[in-house]
């Protein structure tokens, strides 16, 4: 083990820190259907409140990364690609923050732990899992695709044509984003 790589020196490093809470909400989620699912299925009380659990913390988990995400968009150089892509991004995270806090509330409404409509409400956790994980796929490709936020891809998507802000190690953003503001 190389221990010389101990003391989170990337949150120096990062252009923004949204990274670091994106898998809140992509882990919870998916936990919260599961146990839910298996909780209304076999009758299980227990699973019921576990999932309940999940959903809190992955409606907590997006309100963080929706937040850290809102900020991250301007602080590093892109192209009108990843401009692009972010909307879609953006606007599946509100989606995924609404039906989370409406999935939260309605999860309230309960008897033996087993929220009132199971169905329905499992179903409208199924939709909400599929929004969470369209937005994953497209925040994987805008960094691992397209090189968003990645340092040595910077170069290469705004030409070597950053500025570097003054007391700064990191890469500004050219003046506008390649004509798009935020």
């Amino acid at each position: 083990m190389d221990w010389s790589l101990f003391g989170f020196s990337a949150m120096r490093e990062l252009f923004n820190i949204h990274p670091m809470f994106v898998h809140f909400p992509i882990a919870f989620l998916p936990g919260a259907f599961l146990l839910y699912a298996l909780g209304i299925v076999l009758k299980k009380p227990v699973l019921n409140a576990a999932g309940r659990a999940c959903l809190y913390l992955a409606a907590a988990g997006t309100v963080a990364a929706l937040t850290t995400g809102l900020f991250a968009a301007g602080s590093f150089p892109h192209n009108e690609t990843i401009h692009h892509m972010m909307g879609t991004h953006k606007t599946l995270a509100w989606i995924v923050l609404v039906w989370t806090g409406v999935l939260s509330a309605w999860s309230f409404f309960q008897s033996e732990h087993r929220p009132k409509g199971a169905w329905a409400f499992l179903a409208l956790l199924g939709l909400a899992n599929l929004a969470v994980m369209q937005g994953a796929d497209i925040g994987a490709r805008m960094v691992y695709l397209e090189g968003a936020a990645v340092k040595p891809a910077v170069a290469a998507i705004t030409g070597g044509q950053e500025e570097k802000p003054a007391g700064s190690a990191l890469p500004a953003a050219p003046a506008g984003h390649e004509g798009h503001t935020h």
